[in-house]
């Protein structure tokens, strides 16, 4: 039976695997209460980090698990964090009707919200520079698929010529990996936002930088629930949607040239991820892409 000596579980007698996700890390329910997480990288250092801004945002929103402690046990770092129960959105969502997968949507650009409100120290990289620099080294190889897809002609410009709209932008802790197999649903609520460990510093409505590729592939309802909730009900600011169509447009980008240069098993289903996003913006012709519309759920 499996049961690591860590001194923090020493009273634990329970170890159920967890073979669900996309993460590399090996996970464990234990004693329905804890989760640990084996990760395949040792530097303890990155996951003080992780724990610090999980903890942080843990202080305002208790759909973050809070870690209580990380080590190295058989030369793997691990997290031990609360386990929280649910099943995952990207299962769980389209069983649901559409009111409650708004109301869930609402629920978790709530939580994100409050993630967002925590600023990067001053000093922090800036942002601007950084994605600048990103699509500089990937445009190249961009440029070589373009050639064999004529109609992604278009996303490349439009990114060089919007680009100016990430100066001066801030910071905030961000999740970094959101999408509905990274929440949590447990009768018919949204219970946690979980798998943390690509949370970062970065501009926050780049968060939403896959909502096209994975939220919205799994519920309409539900991502205009999450656009609304983080806007609290109210209108969305056209500077919102400005950004997010750019981060979407970048994250074509990202996301081509890594399914042709590493993730060659998921290039079909990412292109037509990028067919996708390209007819929901038009080309990147519309300011609001054709997924989101105000519900008239309630």
């Amino acid at each position: 039976m499996f049961k690591p000596d860590i001194p923090f579980l020493k009273k634990c007698t329970s170890y159920q695997k967890i073979d669900e996700g996309y993460s590399e890390d090996e996970k464990w329910c234990v004693d329905g209460i804890y989760l640990l997480r084996f990760s395949p990288q040792t530097d303890i250092k990155k996951l003080e980090m992780q724990a610090e801004l999980i903890n942080a945002v843990h202080a305002l929103d208790s759909h973050i698990p809070f870690v209580h402690n990380i080590g190295v046990f058989n030369d793997k770092a691990y997290m031990i964090l609360d386990y929280i129960n649910g099943e995952n959105g990207e299962t769980a969502l389209p069983s649901k009707s559409e009111t409650t997968q708004y109301e869930i949507g609402l629920q978790v650009g709530k939580t994100l919200k409050n993630m967002h409100s925590i600023s990067a120290p001053v000093g922090y990289p800036s942002w601007d520079e950084t994605w600048g620099n990103r699509i500089a080294r990937q445009a190249p190889l961009f440029e070589e698929i373009v050639k064999k897809n004529p109609k992604y002609k278009c996303i490349l410009p439009f990114i060089k010529e919007n680009l100016h709209l990430l100066k001066n932008r801030p910071s905030s802790i961000q999740h970094y990996d959101f999408h509905p197999g990274n929440i949590l649903i447990d009768e018919n609520r949204f219970s946690g936002l979980i798998d943390m460990q690509k949370i970062r510093y970065a501009d926050p409505i780049n968060e939403f930088y896959k909502m096209e590729y994975f939220n919205v592939q799994t519920s309409k309802a539900y991502s205009c629930g999450v656009v609304d909730g983080y806007h609290n009900m109210e209108e969305i600011p056209f500077s919102f949607w400005e950004l997010h169509r750019l981060y979407a447009a970048m994250h074509i980008v990202s996301a081509e040239v890594w399914g042709h240069e590493i993730a060659i098993k998921q290039l079909e289903k990412f292109q037509g991820y990028t067919r996708f996003t390209l007819d929901q913006f038009d080309n990147f012709t519309l300011d609001v892409p054709k997924w989101y519309n105000k519900p008239n759920y309630f």
